[in-house]
């Protein structure tokens, strides 16, 4: 009686572990790398709603680690090669800090096309067609676009587009600065990081950037003007895993993540960033600082120079042998149809 009591402790045991075994084989912790702070909005609005909802969904088969703050990788520009290389499974970064990398998304950025975040995500959408051979080489998960940018200076107040020759300022990627030269002033390419520290000391006369970056870097303690209004050019951001790391999830895993990404999440991303714009212009008001609305003429002033940037990238998009002028139609014609 006790030899069989014996062997069925042992049989029952064993079952026990190889069970656990079994478990352990199937879970999966993806690493998702950003180089934000853990208090930044798309950390604690997307990121880590993401890995919450995914842990569920897959009844804790499928979890994301969240490594902030460049962890695994500290530079911005180079998210898109962290998630290719596997050194994460998951990275949030912006095409804008590799252009040439994205030459189909560079377009979704340009001056003129949108007046909105919620717009220009919709288009990019819209028109996934398109831009999809920019992703070929990794999964993407998401892909979304902040408000237009503003003019943010510090000790010249920018009312006239004139009022922007001689000036240094920070832009964030090849459209950026193809806008300021075209406007008269030298660009200056930054990380967002030392804007702060840059404007304050002089080493820029002001920032071209999307309003949500005001309370990320408190931009209203450094900068007194702020020019809004203008159709500028934005900036793109993607989300995005390496191939190896999707393909290694079950069928029923890839179907959980899908459903949680794509263009939900990106439209969620985006009112994010609209929110934190708002938010962003409040705090300048709160400061005391001066907010400066365009005059009609000042657009007119501004459309048409933006069409000298959209002939420069439309001619460089012609030399990649990318179709350029499709995708703007594209995109122009999906942006019309919101409005």
């Amino acid at each position: 009686m006790n030899k069989r009591l014996s062997s069925l402790i042992h049989f029952a045991l064993a079952g026990t572990l190889s069970f656990g075994l079994v478990a352990a084989a199937s879970a999966r912790e993806l690493r998702l790398a950003h180089f934000m702070s853990p208090m930044h909005h798309m950390h604690k609005r997307m990121m880590q709603p993401l890995a919450d909802k995914l842990a569920l969904e897959t009844g804790g088969e499928v979890t994301i680690r969240i490594f902030p703050s460049g962890e695994l990788s500290k530079s911005g520009a180079a998210q898109w090669r962290t998630a290719l290389t596997g050194v994460a499974d998951i990275t949030f970064g912006l095409q804008g800090y590799t252009s040439e990398t994205f030459p189909r998304t560079m377009f979704a950025v340009a001056p003129g096309l949108f007046h909105s975040s919620a717009e220009a995500t919709t288009a990019m959408w819209e028109n996934i067609d398109a831009l999809a051979p920019d992703y070929e080489r990794a999964r993407l998960l998401a892909m979304w676009a902040a408000e237009p940018a503003i003019i943010m200076t510090k000790d010249v107040p920018i009312r006239t587009l004139n009022e922007m020759k001689g000036l240094k300022i920070r832009t964030a990627d090849q459209v950026g600065a193809a806008i300021v030269q075209t406007l008269g002033a030298t660009p200056v390419p930054l990380p967002a990081s030392e804007m702060y520290t840059a404007i304050d000391t002089g080493v820029i006369d002001g920032i071209m950037s999307d309003a949500s970056t005001i309370e990320s870097f408190k931009l209203q303690e450094v900068a007194n003007y702020f020019t809004v209004g203008l159709p500028s050019s934005t900036s793109a951001y993607f989300l995005v895993m390496n191939r190896r790391s999707f393909d290694g999830l079950t069928a029923d895993q890839q179907a959980a993540l899908n459903a949680l990404t794509g263009r939900d999440l990106s439209m969620a991303a985006a009112s994010s960033y609209a929110t934190e714009a708002s938010r962003g212009l409040d705090m300048v008001r709160a400061a005391g600082k001066t907010i400066i609305e365009v005059e009609p003429e000042v657009l007119e002033d501004f459309n048409a120079r933006s069409d000298i940037v959209m002939q420069l990238m439309l001619k460089s998009a012609d030399e990649a042998g990318v179709n350029g002028e499709a995708i703007v139609e594209g995109l122009r014609s999906s942006a019309s149809a919101t409005r």
